[in-house]
């Protein structure tokens, strides 16, 4: 028997974590600052669904919300549940 796989959707992640921001009311610089990045751009390549967070500033973001890091990703499985304009896998 084959294994299940979960595998995470950068692109929803991304937007999720926007989401995370905009609801707190952190912009990219302020979260930039807090996770003591040199610059912008992980940020903006997170947002943008080009790369994922590392354990390490999932963690921290966990700490900053006070949320589960669990709540900033997004699965293939999970856009499913999705209405379904919005599902398009």
């Amino acid at each position: 028997m084959r294994p299940n796989c979960l595998s995470l959707d950068t692109i929803r992640t991304g937007k999720q974590i926007e989401k995370i921001l905009r609801q707190n009311g952190y912009t990219v610089k302020s979260l930039q600052i807090a996770l003591n990045l040199e610059c912008p751009q992980p940020i903006y390549r997170w947002i943008n669904g080009q790369i994922m967070p590392s354990i390490d500033h999932l963690y921290h973001m966990h700490k900053l919300f006070n949320m589960h890091m669990e709540d900033f990703l997004v699965s293939y499985d999970d856009a499913s549940d999705l209405p379904e304009e919005e599902n398009t896998y």
